[in-house]
């Protein structure tokens, strides 16, 4: 049995290795989702399943208790960027405490922050619309540790090419990226598990 508990509002994604999406890939993209269970609830039911846990702002649920739950095993947990106010070393300490999956969907947090929060233990999912990193930004993130590119906007077949080399893992969005089928094929060729198509 698995249950998902979404208790703000967020986004879309999940994790096993760079060949899988992570759990909380696609439920924590998810909006207008909402749990009244409290962090002793969810820790009580992380004891017989598995609890994905998306949070998308500090309030109700802030940093010691998100401590909490990633010390539970069986609770899988998604941090937004842009709608937390988590300072990078809020997240790197999160990240020692347990894994979880960062969407970086704002741009306020630089690269240098990014690379040290990877390092830390965070799996990152950036999304390409709204994360304010350059080309030349996430080669540099993947040559530190590789990630999930979300693409949601427009992106070349060079540039395509170029980050299924270096390592990334990109799930393209079908009619948000304008790659056409023999882009997509051509890279996929290349490498199957590095290339995800999604609607």
């Amino acid at each position: 049995m698995k249950i998902f508990i979404f208790p703000f509002i967020l986004l879309l994604f999940a994790w096993n290795s760079l060949a899988a999406l992570p759990p909380q890939f696609s439920e924590c993209f998810v909006e207008n989702s909402s749990t009244n269970l409290s962090v002793a609830d969810l820790k009580d039911i992380a004891r017989v399943s598995k609890v994905t846990y998306c949070q998308n702002q500090v309030g109700l649920v802030g940093k010691p208790e998100t401590l909490d739950l990633l010390r539970s095993p069986n609770i899988q947990v998604g941090i937004s960027v842009s709608r937390t106010s988590y300072t990078a070393t809020d997240f790197v300490d999160l990240a020692r405490a347990g894994s979880y999956v960062l969407y970086v969907d704002g741009n306020r947090l630089p690269l240098a922050d990014l690379i040290t929060i990877a390092n830390a233990g965070a799996q990152l999912v950036v999304v390409s619309a709204s994360s304010g990193l350059s080309k030349a930004d996430l080669l540099a993130l993947a040559a530190a540790k590789p990630f999930i590119l979300n693409v949601n906007s427009l992106l070349t077949r060079i540039d395509l090419r170029d980050y299924v080399t270096a390592g990334i893992q990109v799930v393209i969005r079908a009619s948000q990226s304008g790659l056409s089928r023999a882009d997509i094929m051509e890279a996929a060729q290349a490498n199957a598990n590095m290339v995800t198509l999604m609607p």
